[in-house]
């Protein structure tokens, strides 16, 4: 008996140190995945932002056509803005937030989603790719680029654009009234700056 336990404790050991880096990796998620809960439960305690800053570089308000509840294929109402830019331009993050899904959708092509102050999701879609070594759970700021205008999705063959959508509890919001120009559309002697998404901590 004493044999088989000594043996069941040799086999357990072995096991451990075979698969350490696996085990590590998974603590690591966990890890991640309960600081990622903790910011977001952060940010539901914040008031959502009245102000966003424009997401597409050299854009500015003054140049987006109003394109909330355009009626759609479908019979369904557009839940957001398009706007305009060249296949390429960067995408930047309206808002202070973390990443919150990545992914690729059939309308949308290629998107990605950021959960903002009071829980707000803000939704961008149609891009050409994705800004390099960026992951959900990410923190962002407005200078964070987060991909590439582009015309993925059900935007496919058409004028290259990002689509922008902000959720909040109620539903799907007009982003135009909270877009703002970034400083640098302001005065373009100031070259931006811009970002990587950061790793959690």
């Amino acid at each position: 008996m004493r044999l088989i336990r000594l043996l069941l404790i040799c086999v357990s050991l072995l096991v451990v140190l075979i698969n350490g880096p696996a085990i590590e990796a998974g603590a690591g998620l966990v890890g991640n995945k309960f600081l990622f809960v903790v910011h977001v439960a952060g940010l539901y305690a914040k008031a959502p932002d009245q102000n966003l800053e424009m997401p597409v570089q050299g854009v500015t308000k003054s140049q987006v056509a109003d394109t909330w509840h355009v009626p759609r294929e479908g019979d369904r109402l557009h839940e957001g803005q398009d706007i305009f830019a060249k296949r390429g331009t960067p995408v930047l993050s309206a808002t202070d937030g973390y990443i919150f899904r990545i992914g690729e959708n059939k309308l949308g092509g290629q998107t990605v989603s950021v959960i903002g102050a009071g829980g707000r999701i803000y939704y961008y879609a149609h891009l050409d790719s994705y800004a390099p070594n960026m992951a959900a759970g990410d923190h962002v700021t407005t200078q964070t680029v987060l991909g590439y205008v582009g015309n993925t999705g059900n935007a496919a063959g058409a004028p290259t654009h990002l689509h922008f959508g902000v959720y909040a509890r109620e539903g799907a919001l007009n982003p135009l009234p909270l877009l703002t120009d970034r400083p640098e559309e302001k005065n373009t002697a100031t070259a931006p700056k811009i970002e990587r998404a950061k790793k959690q901590r």
